[in-house]
């Protein structure tokens, strides 16, 4: 393949791939390529930070599944559920400022919120998935999705899933109508149009949760139906996959792709995802700026609960975050993540200073790196390089 590194390109699977790489990361490159030439990609693109800087700018293949478009330095793709990890960023943000408490329940800033047994859900309850609307009763339908004060107020009339008792289940669609609302009450501002604002722009990355403009439709990857769940489907779960028809529409429609759903209808690339992954990498600061407080980022990489969910299976919990474990492994034991149906992927270790972004096209049955071989390869290479950077 000779060097990829410094701006040049090679190919796998006659694909072109371009793009930059340090040396020293050249592992997660052979990784890149390799997930290439085992025909398990169709456009991908990797990026990685190390100490803030970009270190690995990967991307290459097809931005369609009739591979009939490049995938272009540019390309930015639905990222599906990573995009919590930008939603949780943005309500972090907010308790570091006062204007919300971890501890305290969600009526005190959604007072309707309390209805149907709700009223003792926490900030911190509900962004561990114990809030007791992992999805809609009755079902919502697809029009409703795309309409904020519909689904919003649906959920704050629906009853307690489990009587008030705190009980753990992934709430995949839920999650951002009722973490987006409290953003929206505290602060005035849509969670899209915060995290724009507060964030993303202050951090020059190309994420966006929901498109703001019609003009970045032209370069959305189109990827590959969604498929099953990674995991035996119980009465629950189809409860809850059936009550959130989404993905009745298409990504590359103005009507869907500029939506507020901001628990999984994210856009961005590697590149963007490992810089933001990046402030939690670097404890809170990126550059000149500070987004978090270092107590804030030690919080959410702290465990919170680890047990038996009743929708994904055994995983332990930070503020949101995966934290390492056999179930769902991190790169390492002070590294934090979380995947998005299909493959994406973002991890930050605060430790090593390391952050990783993942984004294909090729929308596979795993959302972790337990589960799809493209990230046991990252992860794999993840594992025996952050040791070496902590002690560099």
């Amino acid at each position: 393949m000779g060097k990829f590194w410094g701006g040049a390109s090679s190919t796998a699977m006659g694909v072109e791939l371009h793009g930059v790489c340090d040396e020293r990361f050249r592992t997660l490159r052979d990784a890149f390529i390799a997930n290439f030439d085992d025909g398990l990609e169709i456009g991908a693109s990797l990026g990685v930070t190390w100490r803030g800087r970009m270190v690995v700018d990967l991307w290459g293949g097809w931005a369609n599944p009739k591979r009939t478009r490049l995938w272009k330095k540019n390309t930015i793709v639905p990222v599906m559920s990573v995009t919590k990890i930008m939603l949780l960023m943005s309500v972090l943000m907010l308790v570091d400022r006062g204007r919300i408490k971890l501890d305290e329940p969600l009526a005190r800033y959604w007072p309707a919120f309390a209805q149907g047994g709700k009223d003792k859900v926490t900030l911190r309850d509900f962004i561990t998935h114990q809030g007791g609307v992992p999805g809609f009763v009755p079902n919502a339908t697809f029009d409703e999705l795309l309409d904020w004060k519909r689904a919003t107020a649906h959920l704050a009339a629906q009853p307690h899933r489990f009587g008030g008792k705190k009980v753990l289940c992934y709430h995949p669609i839920t999650y951002g109508y009722v973490l987006g609302e409290v953003i929206r009450r505290v602060d005035g501002r849509m969670p899209a149009r915060f995290f724009r604002d507060e964030i993303a722009r202050k951090a020059n990355a190309d994420f966006h949760m929901g498109l703001s403009s019609w003009l970045d439709l032209f370069r959305v990857a189109e990827p590959t139906p969604l498929p099953p769940p990674p995991f035996e489907v119980n009465s629950i779960a189809t409860e809850i996959i059936d009550s959130t028809p989404l993905f009745s529409g298409n990504a590359r429609t103005w009507k869907f792709a500029s939506a507020s759903i901001p628990s999984v209808l994210g856009f961005g690339n590697g590149r963007s995802i490992a810089r933001l992954c990046a402030i939690f990498a670097m404890q809170g600061r990126l550059g000149w700026r500070r987004y978090l407080s270092k107590r804030m980022v030690a919080e959410a990489a702290r465990e919170q609960i680890y047990g038996e969910d009743l929708y994904i299976g055994m995983i332990r919990w930070g503020l949101g975050f995966g934290l390492d474990s056999k179930d769902f492994p991190a790169p390492s034991p002070t590294s934090f993540h979380w995947g998005g149906a299909g493959g994406s992927w973002g991890v930050m270790d605060p430790k090593s200073q390391v952050s990783l972004g993942y984004a294909p096209n090729n929308f596979l049955s795993g959302a972790g790196a337990a589960m799809d071989p493209r990230l046991a390869r990252f992860n794999a290479a993840l594992t025996k390089l952050m040791p070496k950077l902590s002690r560099s």
